[in-house]
């Protein structure tokens, strides 16, 4: 079994074992449930219950043998296009109707003045904590040190800059001044007008005898941090308004002594 394969058709949606038993149907052809199992590696009641689903998915069908025995064959492998294009409308009808669920959920949603702490974990942890800045009502303040953030985050950080100019969010960010920082900028910002005109850089153009979190956020109510130092890994958020207040005092007092970026 090709595992580039595998491993691309689970980039697509498709669920790790669903893309192994669809890959032993299609190299089957056709078989009993018991025949394309075994090809892809699982037991009989898993590779039935897979079976069904790509049916459901347009991907298999099942084929008359006249026996007792259900055989199941591979559709052409251009109905993986159609299965998608398929989810993709799906998913664009339920976010058309989701703004009226969400009415209805923020009424039953209780806010307490007491802080709310959230952690997140990992990679992908990271990544999440970024999309919930993008609900910002105002501006995000950023203090940021891209010596840190790069490189495991800098295709992350285009994406996001990226997204954040669609949604018209705008950001004040005082970055750390060193060279990764300024390549940084000069590669994505400098020559995007799109991107600059949602976001104001300064330079914070001082040495410290400290490594600093990766990057600072204030927003709305929430202080978000986010740490990607050996060990850490991490984000957090806090949503206090009075600590959310006191945080956005500082970054002004800094923002002042920061150098402007021409």
């Amino acid at each position: 079994m090709d595992h580039k394969i595998t491993e691309n058709l689970e980039k697509l949606g498709l669920q790790p074992n669903e893309a192994r038993v669809y890959l032993a149907l299609l190299e089957t052809g056709r078989g009993t449930v018991t025949q394309i199992s075994q090809s892809a590696g699982l037991n009989r009641t898993t590779g039935y219950d897979i079976l069904e689903r790509l049916s459901l998915y347009g991907l298999a069908s099942r084929a008359g043998t006249g026996t007792k025995k259900k055989m199941y064959a591979a559709e052409p492998p251009q109905r993986l296009k159609q299965y998608l294009e398929n989810k993709k409308t799906q998913a664009e009808q339920r976010l058309g109707r989701v703004d009226e669920t969400l009415s209805d959920l923020l009424g039953l949603y209780k806010k307490e003045n007491k802080p709310v702490i959230k952690f997140f974990e990992g990679a992908e942890g990271i990544k999440n904590i970024y999309w919930h800045t993008l609900e910002s009502k105002n501006i995000i303040y950023s203090l940021v040190d891209f010596s840190v953030y790069l490189p495991s985050y800098s295709q992350f950080g285009k994406d996001y800059i990226h997204e954040r100019s669609k949604r018209n969010v705008k950001e004040k960010c005082l970055v750390l001044k060193n060279q990764l920082g300024q390549d940084y900028y000069n590669e994505v910002y400098k020559n995007n007008p799109q991107f600059k005109k949602v976001t104001e850089h300064r330079w914070l153009d001082k040495q410290f005898p400290f490594i600093p979190a990766a990057e600072i956020n204030i927003y709305d109510d929430v202080v978000m941090g986010v740490l990607v130092k050996p060990g850490e890994n991490a984000a957090f958020e806090i949503q206090n308004p009075s600590f959310a207040n006191s945080l956005k005092i500082l970054f002004d007092i800094a923002w002042e002594s920061g150098e402007k970026i021409n």
